[in-house]
C-alpha cells in the first residue's frame, strides 16, 4: 500500500501543483514527519489540489482533516504524520513558510 506522502504528492501532480516543497519535520515534531507546500495560481484551484488530496487519502482509508473551503486562498490538509499546505500564489509570498521552515533538511527524490 501507498503511503500519504506518495499519495499527497500523487494528487498534486494530477491536479497541477506549482513549486512544491517537502519539509522533513522528524526533528520538530514526533507527531509530523513531512510537511509539504505546494501553490496554485488561482483559487478554484486551491480548493481543488486540496481536495483532490483528502479524496485520494480517503479512497485508502486514511483519515483526513481539510481546513478551508472554495473560499480560502490557504487550505491545510491534516493527514496525521503529513501536513500540506496549499496556498494560492500570492498568498503563499505573504506567508512565507519556506522561510519558516529554511533550517529543516528538505526531502529529494521525489518526481515533483
Amino acid at each position: 500500500m501507498e503511503n500519504k506522502l506518495e499519495i499527497a504528492l500523487e494528487a498534486i501532480r494530477n491536479t497541477k501543483g506549482e513549486n512544491t516543497i517537502i519539509y522533513d519535520f522528524t526533528s520538530l515534531n514526533p507527531f509530523v514527519d513531512k510537511v509539504v507546500i505546494t501553490s496554485a495560481s488561482n483559487m478554484r484551484q486551491v480548493y481543488a489540489l486540496a481536495s483532490n488530496i483528502r479524496e485520494k487519502c480517503r479512497e485508502h482509508g486514511f483519515e483526513v482533516k481539510m481546513e478551508g473551503n472554495q473560499d480560502s486562498r490557504w487550505v491545510l490538509v491534516n493527514l496525521e504524520e503529513v501536513i500540506v499546505h496549499v496556498f494560492l500564489d500570492e498568498e503563499r509570498d505573504v506567508y512565507r513558510l519556506e522561510r519558516l521552515y529554511g533550517d529543516l533538511p528538505k526531502v529529494e527524490g521525489y518526481d515533483l
